[in-house]
């Protein structure tokens, strides 16, 4: 049974609120135009005749998901991205919600985080001094603004499997010919090599998926550049992010004696090619010595360390949103400005645990079930990205993030209609 998304008949409410939207949406434009250029102008009219006029909220979302990384390679950095983003999004659930909505429990869940993360950069317990902490809230309640939306209005999730990988692939292409790096490592888009590494990673997954799953085998084109692109990172994290979501997506509907083996094989490779495997190592990570190595983890292992003492000493609401690089600066056992590169711990340390629980039971409720083909893609992408997230601060990023939110609404969206889906994956054997 097809799912619609289209509503049947719009209130008096929402055609008045698209009124105003439209008439609002003119001085946003003519200040982007005068202060940001074209680009970011032509952003801002896409994103508004999407939400606004288009009639369905599940292509609107699509068009956002396409439009975040071409924003980002015209105007990295910048503030077009932010604003279209975060307006997009904010007429988006308005407008959902003027059609209606019923209760249900991944909604909820989505709210209290909300609240929390509100709560804690508003009135933080701990009284540090920090700038544009309100940017970086805004920034994570327009991420949980889009998994509303994707799950209210499920996009088709071929559709965003194509928008990652094509997008993914452009932007490794312009990547690669811009030939920007940092200590040997790529970068661009105005990330630094490990949350360029991510989107990477995402992307590639999503190529490889649809090469398998579709046996479209053009998609393997894309693939390649994909991977050019993140061996050129040197991020360990993101490798380990493609290694979990290509995992994901080779061994769903096969076998139980396939995965098996596979596995095995794994185990036997790590154990009988060490220095095979430390060879790779080195090419891997570049110029990169393992003295740097060494340091990059050991710090990173301190932040994570006192993130944790953090969250045990400030369970309930942490220290306030946006606020763990400072207060890892004035600590005597760190001394230094730095993030967690962690997010469980970022949010347990700056919202609290009760938050990081409800993160958690959110990816539960999307990932826990087994999935057709175009969902099982999302499904592996959303663990690739999970895994991410102990190694990077990715949902401070709606480069890196956004693919996430949509893919992971998508799938509770599609959970919530069908319990188990009952078109079996394609099974190898």
């Amino acid at each position: 049974m097809l799912i619609t998304n289209r509503p049947a008949m719009r209130s008096l409410p929402a055609v008045v609120i698209d009124r105003v939207a439209l008439l609002a949406a003119g001085p946003v434009i003519v200040y982007l135009a005068l202060f940001h250029g074209a680009a970011a102008t032509a952003a801002a009219v896409a994103i508004a005749f999407a939400v606004i006029v288009w009639p369905r909220p599940d292509v609107a979302l699509l068009m956002l998901l396409g439009l975040v990384p071409v924003i980002a390679v015209v105007h990295s950095g910048g503030s077009p991205l932010y604003v279209t983003v975060v307006g997009g999004v904010g007429l988006l659930l308005v407008r959902l919600t003027l059609n209606g909505l019923r209760a249900r429990l991944e909604l909820l869940l989505i709210l209290l985080m909300a609240c929390a993360v509100t709560l804690s950069c508003l009135l933080p317990p701990e009284s540090l001094r920090i700038e544009h902490q309100w940017k970086g809230c805004a920034l994570m309640l327009a991420g949980l603004g889009m998994l509303a939306a994707s799950m209210l209005a499920p996009p088709d999730p071929r559709r965003i499997a194509q928008l990652v990988g094509g997008a993914g692939a452009g932007v490794a292409g312009y990547l690669l010919a811009r030939g920007e790096y940092a200590s040997g490592r790529l970068t661009g888009l105005g990330l630094n090599p490990n949350y360029v590494g991510a989107v990477l990673a995402l992307a590639l997954v999503a190529t490889i998926g649809l090469a398998r799953f579709h046996r479209t085998w053009v998609w393997l084109g894309p693939a390649v550049v994909c991977t050019s692109a993140l061996v050129e990172t040197r991020s360990r994290g993101a490798f380990l992010m493609a290694a979990v979501g290509l995992a994901g997506v080779l061994l769903a509907g096969r076998p139980v004696r396939y995965k098996v083996l596979i596995a095995l094989a794994l185990i036997v490779a790590t154990q009988a090619l060490p220095e095979a495997l430390d060879s790779v190592q080195g090419d891997l990570t570049g110029s990169r010595t393992s003295t740097e190595l060494t340091a990059n983890t050991e710090v990173r292992k301190q932040a994570a360390a006192l993130a944790l003492r953090v969250a045990l000493d400030h369970p309930l609401r942490g220290i306030g949103y946006g606020l763990f690089p400072e207060y890892a600066r004035t600590s005597s056992t760190l001394g230094i400005y730095i993030d967690t590169h962690n997010d469980y711990l970022r949010l347990a340390a700056e919202t609290g645990s009760v938050t990081l629980a409800l993160l958690v039971a959110l990816l539960w409720l999307g990932l826990v079930r087994r999935y057709a083909a175009d969902h099982s893609i999302l499904q592996s992408l959303c663990a690739a990205f999970a895994v991410g997230l102990l190694f990077a601060n990715a949902l401070t990023s709606f480069v890196v993030s956004t693919p996430f939110w949509i893919s992971l609404g998508c799938l509770m969206g599609h959970a919530a209609h069908r319990k188990k889906d009952p078109s079996p994956l394609p099974s190898t054997t």
